[in-house]
């Protein structure tokens, strides 16, 4: 049961009716059994599997109140780590086990353990255990409520990544009933389903056009850097359009998690754009891995020693730089054992590194020019350089290895004119296809994707669904019809794998 499915959307509404019929005190009761239901139905044989991650997430944090001693950090860092790498790779090793032990019979060991979210639970787990230790917040002594923390389901397949601190005391106090909550948590389900299904879904075929299925294209040229836009955009579209049926479902709920995304392609600088991009993902590697490398007592040892070397600005430096290659490693392995994602950030760290050392002849020139500083032709220039670094990144994190990936971006200089663009399939016009879509697919890709930029311009001055309740009744629901009819009627239609999420697989 998917969260494009017709299964998902019968959940939650028996889940909504149950949740607002039970008191408040006890609605924390039905968002555990539901989430448990849902992991169940979801992931099957890993719930044992998650029950034993919610027990060592539990008992650490309830050791962490007393005791503060660094190894017992490390113990639990491990014990979680190693749980998920043999889960996340199980496939590798039950391939492994049924070459090996193929002759005592059938062996399919691989298949009873599917690793549904577990990265993301993970990284809430160790928050939860971290902030114990740190004394940001107390231990929690029901071992329920710290289940129900982590494997709440609406954010369990792709986050966002939640806070302790944040989401349970909200569990804890329970909601009433309120109209326009049902009604605001609906539309941005419904903008997430438009997303998803509407253009992401024919974002993905004109991707899998341009790249030839990365098994050798013929388009070459500048064709190359549009399949680079449309590898970022199909990304985009389909992660965010996940987070919105997320944070819209717990909205229903009465339940308010992160943000995940703030217009990140309007970002002057790559800083800015993580700042915006996967918000809560770069939030936990500054609060749990930047701030404990920075702060640390072998930093500070670190730094006091360079600064008698280099100076205070140069140790300050090497101190960020070395904390961001940390933090950037650690995101690369997050998303798996894969060249493809130490490369991508590789990259990222790249990208921030260069600004750090740039940082001091930057803000000279900006003091020296301040209208140029201040233009609107200079901002414009730095959301399109922001815009063109980031599309490389969100490329090298799609690839499926490296040599077909650098193999296709050299093709831009090897082969720099494109030969096709239409393609004619038979004799009939309707068998006319424009980079891999035909007509009518191509027509709704491009006025989809006006309507949502338009829609997240209007957005960014105001939420549009205030804008939309402030509208006259008629005007409100044919919009609202409108956007239905075109996800149900356009989203069924357009093919490609509507059901999965690329970040499903993190």
């Amino acid at each position: 049961m998917g969260l494009v499915s017709v299964w998902f959307l019968i959940f939650m509404a028996a889940v909504t009716l149950v949740y607002y019929l039970v008191p408040q005190k006890g609605q924390w009761i039905v968002l555990l059994l539901a989430s448990l239901s849902f992991y169940g139905l979801c992931a099957k044989g890993f719930l044992v599997c998650l029950l034993l991650f919610a027990v060592i997430v539990y008992l650490f944090a309830k050791r962490f109140e007393t005791d503060k001693k660094p190894l017992l950090v490390l113990l639990e860092i491990i014990l979680l780590i190693a749980l998920v790498i043999v889960l996340k790779y199980a496939g590798w090793f039950g391939s492994g086990l049924e070459g090996a032990l193929g002759w005592l019979g059938s062996f399919h060991a691989a298949k009873y353990i599917v690793p549904l979210g577990i990265s993301y639970i993970m990284l809430m787990g160790l928050g939860y255990s971290l902030d114990v230790y740190r004394g940001t917040i107390h231990a929690e002594g029901n071992f329920l409520k710290v289940l129900g923390f982590l494997v709440f389901f609406p954010a369990l397949t792709q986050g966002p990544i939640n806070r302790f601190a944040d989401l349970v005391p909200q569990m804890e106090q329970g909601n009433r009933f309120r109209y326009e909550t049902l009604v605001f948590g609906v539309q941005r389900m419904l903008w997430g389903f438009f997303k998803k299904l509407v253009i992401a879904g024919r974002l993905g075929l004109v991707m899998t056009e341009l790249t030839g299925g990365w098994k050798g294209s013929a388009y070459s040229g500048i064709y190359v850097f549009l399949a680079v836009i449309v590898c970022s955009f199909y990304l985009f579209m389909d992660f965010s359009g996940c987070m919105d049926i997320v944070i819209g479902a717990a909205e229903i709920l009465g339940i308010k998690l992160p943000e995940n995304f703030d217009h990140p392609y309007l970002a002057e600088n790559m800083p800015q754009f993580w700042r915006k991009w996967h918000i809560t993902l770069g939030a936990w590697l500054r609060d749990y891995v930047l701030y404990s490398f920075t702060m640390s007592g072998a930093a500070k040892k670190m730094n006091r020693s360079l600064r008698e070397k280099i100076g205070r600005r140069g140790a300050s430096s090497v101190i960020s730089i070395i904390g961001v290659l940390f933090v950037w490693l650690v995101f690369g392995l997050w998303h798996g054992i894969a060249a493809n994602f130490l490369i991508a950030a590789a990259y990222y760290a790249l990208t921030i590194i260069v600004g750090i050392l740039i940082e001091a002849p930057v803000k000279k020139f900006h003091a020296r020019f301040p209208r140029l500083n201040g233009s609107i032709g200079f901002q414009i220039f730095r959301v399109v350089r922001t815009f063109v670094l980031s599309i490389q990144g969100a490329y090298l994190m799609l690839i499926p290895n490296v040599k077909s990936g650098f193999a296709y971006l050299l093709s831009f200089f090897t082969h720099p004119t494109a030969q096709l663009v239409i393609k004619t399939e038979g004799e009939l016009a309707g068998g006319i296809r424009i980079l891999g879509l035909d007509p009518y697919d191509f027509v709704v890709l491009i006025l989809s994707f006006v309507f949502w930029v338009v829609v997240s311009l209007l957005h960014r001055k105001k939420d549009v669904r205030l804008r939309l309740s402030g509208m006259h009744i008629v005007p409100r629901w044919v919009i609202l019809f409108a956007v239905v009819i075109a996800t149900v009627l356009f989203g069924l239609y357009g093919g490609g794998d509507l059901a999965s999420f690329i970040y499903q697989g993190f």
